[in-house]
């Protein structure tokens, strides 16, 4: 009697090979599920990081912007392939774009000589490079439109010279193995003429 209770309590407590395969199949599904939301964090982290540093490099450019005059009608109408630093109105930086992105003074983004006083460039430390890989990839385009109000107060685009401008900021992404680009930030900013109060 004794040792029937015995292989009866031993058959209680161990598990079936039903049982095993079903435990094994939850597992997987589970960790399938687990997998596939981290894949998901992970390109949503991806796509937010470049789409602030794109943001990043559109803010800079329409900032540099502000700070050049408003385009007269006397002022010529460039083509956007002139040397950056050289530009003095709006109207300059038409069609203006750079791979790797650049500063004013044409320097690539990360690799510009740090300077004491102005006077004496030092290297940048290697710690404080960008990697130069991922900046190749980047290209920032800028588009200068002449616009105005029409009769139903929105804004279209016009040969004729105006007190707008409409200046559109684009950073795209180059994709490997060949996949073309994307558009990772695209900032458009509209800038008036304002006149100087006597």
């Amino acid at each position: 009697m004794a040792t029937r209770n015995r292989l009866q309590r031993s058959r209680r407590t161990g598990i079936t090979l039903v049982e095993s395969l079903v435990s094994v199949t939850i597992t997987a599904i589970a960790g399938t599920a687990l997998f596939s939301a981290i894949g998901a964090s992970l390109g949503a982290s991806y796509s937010a990081l470049n789409t602030n540093f794109g943001a990043g490099l559109a803010d800079q450019m329409l900032d540099e912007m502000t700070a050049v005059r408003f385009p007269t009608s006397s002022d010529s109408r460039p083509t956007g392939t002139g040397i950056r630093s050289q530009f003095n109105d709006l109207d300059d930086y038409h069609n203006w774009s750079s791979t790797p992105p650049e500063n004013k003074a044409g320097f690539a983004l990360g690799s510009e000589p740090l300077t004491v006083l102005n006077y004496y460039p030092i290297a940048r430390p290697t710690l404080l490079k960008p990697d130069t890989d991922f900046l190749k990839r980047i290209t920032r385009e800028v588009t200068v439109e002449k616009i105005r109000l029409n009769s139903s107060s929105e804004w279209e685009v016009t040969t004729n010279n105006t007190d707008y401008r409409r200046v559109t900021v684009t950073i795209k992404l180059a994709m490997n193995a060949g996949a073309g680009s994307q558009i990772i930030k695209e900032t458009t900013r509209i800038f008036s003429y304002v006149p100087l109060s006597p």
